[in-house]
């Protein structure tokens, strides 16, 4: 090879031709390079954030053109700037070919620079050869202006030109792998002061290869050079500036543009990603667009791209009841029909045997104009929220079981205690079983109220609905209520109704209400005040309010008062004792009863108030349905009675239902009548002109002939004279005030058991046995009970004996109590239910009458018993 073809290796000839460089195309040469050099840096970014191979590859060609037009641009302006003193001129085909190597040597650029990973040597090679490219883009550009002179290149200088290219490109290289990193503002900071240094670079080494060159005229122009297509140069810096410059910003805006829409993507995308919702959606025809991480980990596959009748082939859904969802019936698709889903739960299986418990929610989505242009489904993940529940749930269970079965059974004892049955205490022993039992009936009612709390949060508090008078379930209440209204030295008041208000309600649950209301107006009640109670019709709805006329609801604590444990006085020493869930409870019950529960505060007085919907109204009068309460045969009452007028109405009352009655006017005349003739039941007031009825009760009970006598006892006075016989309810059948209510008398008479009759039998079914001594201890005087502690035990002893009723405990060490209750129907005796736990509707029709022991005091369950026989 001649070298001395390319290089000046003797010294600069004589007629070597010099020329200057115009200051301002050197200047528009350096911008052209910075502005290319930004759009480089900034292209390499954009390429390196898209993953679609498609996309990736336009980007390459897209930006290889853009940055080699603005790489060859500046080479160009360059050469133009060069004024020498003669006109210059450029070969077409060196200077398209110098462009075509510009684009070729930004696209190895790019090429390189896309990939995430890459080494130091990977590195250098690349700029090595993106260097020698841009070299070559340079050289083969002066081969252009050949057209009117030789060109010869000094050596020294020529290799410094390759050696600046060579270390431009590294240096563009590295710098395109940091301007990408951290926030935009640093990015675009970053990327400017690159580009200054890089449009430095690259100037310099232009300029070093033009300095490299010797220029000399040519001997035969301009005949040998007729032949070659030229370029004229008098307006082709500004062309080429302005062309290069419009093309390099377009670059730049769609680079920019992109950016934004990848950082918008990649925003929803860490959005949906970070989720810990499955989502996924589908386009209007039913593709795939979207699955976020936490649903794509669980399919293990791609479905992107995939349809929706090809989920079947990842994983199937499933009913609440394990039944396998079709097709057609899958979530997605029906929202793709136009179905709105929202909370429906599911089961997940996926191929990879993992199952999961979900929620799912689902909605088309509408473009801007309102068009459908897909549907989207969130799965919500509730496999370990159920899984915790359930824990919650069977911790509740058996803490309160835990707690309820001591507890009550101390409450029984302390009970039997209390009412004398096991003989007299001292008074200060009696004060301190007093004490005792008080603050077990609180431990209780706050473990009910948790329980109750825990029920309503979990949409299991079950309700068993019945028309019941709206009035007697308040008189209810109010007698339940009396002796805790004594406790704050007030008095309960009912205002008289005209009609009576039928409702459709679980009486147990608006009986816990009314005790809640009640106790409350008591408990804030100033002493010697009245709490009253008021019933009035409002349209189709009826309102019961409680009065109490104590302090007035603070007014910071009016916003929370239905929360709970909330307490208008919520100190650590309360004044009033309470757990604070009792309101809360309360307007759970109502709102299940379809009603409202409100109150209204002032300094005079303090209402709460509910409204129930009413079911009709009648006039409230005298209504007997005589052939319900007539006896099969002629029964003899006793009525013990000062009051003449009283001892008539009564007489006249008892006779009209098919009773015989006699009467006695003093304890006197009484115990001459019980000498003389057997009576069926002892109507008592307690107010009698030669002796106190408490005292001759227990007279009755202690004489061998009238001690199974029932007593009903009609008193102005009845609730102190159930308080002086210390809740002896075994002693009495039932407590009725004056004046009296007709209906209640007789509903009394009819539940006594015939005198002539045997005790009846009652199969206990128990694995407690302090429960099973309590209850023995109860009924021993009235009862014949025999107790079994298992299901099989209790199955054997039903076999061979006849009982008239069956107390039967739910939680047993051999099952559940409840599975015995189909097998007992058969029997066609009365059951009771008397456990921890409440009985469920399924099995609600098989008994009598169920009884949660935490709640049911030794009065109640003995009422409940003398019903049932």
């Amino acid at each position: 090879m001649n070298l001395s073809h390319w290089f000046q290796l003797d010294d600069i000839p004589i007629n070597a031709i010099y020329g200057y460089y115009s200051p301002g195309l050197v200047f528009l040469s350096y911008i052209v390079a910075v502005l290319a050099s930004y759009v480089a840096l900034d292209l390499v970014g954009s390429l390196r954030t898209e993953h679609r191979k498609r996309a990736r590859y336009f980007w390459l060609v897209g930006g290889a053109f853009a940055m080699g037009a603005g790489i060859w641009s500046m080479h160009f302006i360059g050469m133009l700037a060069y004024v020498m003193s003669m006109p210059m001129k450029f070969e077409l085909t060196w200077t398209v070919a110098s462009l075509l190597a510009a684009v070729l040597a930004s696209a190895l650029a790019l090429f390189i620079l896309q990939k995430e990973n890459y080494s130091l040597a990977h590195l250098i090679f690349g700029g090595v050869i993106i260097g020698l490219a841009i070299a070559t883009m340079h050289y083969m550009g002066m081969e252009g202006m050949k057209t009117h002179v030789n060109i010869h290149y000094l050596p020294g200088l020529f290799i410094l030109s390759i050696i600046i290219a060579v270390t431009a490109a590294e240096a563009a290289l590295w710098l395109s792998l940091r301007t990408n990193q951290g926030t935009s503002r640093r990015q675009f900071y970053t990327k400017l002061v690159s580009a200054l240094i890089m449009g430095i670079a690259i100037c310099g080494m232009h300029y070093t290869g033009m300095e490299a060159a010797v220029f000399t005229p040519l001997m035969t122009y301009p005949m040998s050079q007729s032949h070659l297509e030229i370029i004229s140069t008098y307006y082709m810096p500004f062309f080429i500036a302005g062309t290069t410059i419009l093309i390099l910003i377009l670059a730049l805006i769609t680079s920019t543009y992109k950016k934004i829409i990848s950082n918008e993507k990649a925003f929803l995308k860490a959005m949906l990603n970070n989720l810990e919702d499955g989502i996924i959606a589908c386009n209007a025809v039913g593709k795939i667009t979207v699955v976020n991480d936490v649903l794509h980990r669980k399919i293990s596959a791609n479905i992107v791209g995939k349809y929706v009748q090809d989920l079947p082939k990842y994983f199937n859904f499933y009913s609440s009841n394990n039944e396998l969802i079709t097709d057609e019936k899958i979530p997605l698709k029906r929202v793709l029909k136009g179905e709105k889903i929202q909370g429906i739960p599911f089961l997940i299986k996926f191929k990879n045997d993992l199952v999961n418990d979900v929620i799912i929610d689902g909605q088309e989505i509408f473009n801007a104009s309102g068009k459908v242009i897909g549907a989207l489904t969130v799965i919500h993940d509730v496999t370990e929220l159920k899984k915790t529940e359930k824990l919650k749930k069977e911790f509740v269970s058996i803490v309160s079981h835990e707690l309820r079965t001591p507890l009550t059974s101390i409450r029984g004892s302390l009970g039997l205690l209390i009412s004398g049955t096991m003989g007299s205490f001292p008074e200060k022993a009696t004060k301190l079983l007093e004490i005792a039992n008080n603050n077990c009936e609180r431990l209780l009612l706050l473990i009910n109220d948790i329980l109750d709390i825990e029920k309503i949060e979990a949409g299991k508090m079950e309700f068993r609905l019945v028309e019941k008078d709206l009035q007697n379930l308040v008189n209810e209440a109010i007698e339940s209520n009396k002796m805790y209204a004594e406790k704050y030295d007030v008095k309960i008041k009912c205002t008289e109704l005209a009609e009576s208000f039928k409702v459709n309600v679980d009486p147990d649950r608006l009986i816990q209400v009314l005790n809640n209301l009640i106790s409350n107006a008591c408990k804030f009640s100033t002493k010697g005040n009245d709490v009253v109670i008021s019933i009035e019709k409002l349209d189709k709805m009826v309102r019961v309010s409680v009065y109490n006329y104590g302090s007035e609801i603070p007014l910071e604590f009016r916003p929370r008062i239905f929360q709970k444990f909330s307490q208008a006085d919520s100190s650590d020493t309360r004044g009033k004792s309470g757990s604070g869930l009792g309101l809360n409870i309360s307007r759970a019950i109502i709102e299940k009863l379809e009603g409202r529960i409100n109150f209204t505060s002032s300094p005079e007085n303090t209402r709460f108030y509910f409204d129930l919907p009413l079911i009709e109204s009648t006039p409230r009068g005298l209504s007997l349905n005589k052939e319900s309460i007539r006896p099969q045969n002629n029964q003899r009452l006793l009525i013990c009675e000062d009051d003449e007028d009283q001892a008539n109405y009564l007489q006249a009352l008892l006779e009209s239902a098919s009773y015989e009655t006699d009467i006695a006017h003093s304890v006197k005349e009484a115990k001459m009548l019980l000498e003389l003739n057997q009576y069926h039941a002892i109507l008592m007031d307690l107010v009698l002109p030669d002796q106190d009825g408490v005292s001759f009760i227990r007279e009755l009970r202690t004489d061998q002939n009238t001690k199974d006598i029932p007593i009903i006892v009609l008193s102005v006075i009845a609730e102190t004279g159930r308080s002086l016989l210390n809740g002896d309810a075994i002693s009495v059948v039932d407590w009725l005030d004056k004046p009296i209510d007709s209906n209640a008398l007789l509903d009394s008479i009819r539940r006594i058991k015939n005198l002539g009759m045997n005790k009846p039998n009652i199969l206990h079914i128990e694995d407690n046995v302090e429960q099973q001594h309590i209850i023995s201890t109860l009924l021993n005087k009235n009862a014949n009970v025999t107790t079994a502690s298992n299901l099989r035990q209790a199955k054997d002893m039903l076999q061979h004996k006849r009982y008239d009723l069956v107390i039967l405990d739910l939680l047993l060490p051999d099952g559940n109590g409840m599975e015995i209750l189909p097998w007992l129907a058969k029997y066609q005796f009365p059951v009771l239910v008397f456990s921890n736990f409440e009985l469920s509707k399924d099995y609600a029709k098989y008994v009598s009458q169920a009884l949660v022991k935490s709640k049911s005091s030794n009065e109640v369950l003995l009422k409940t018993i003398t019903n049932l026989l």
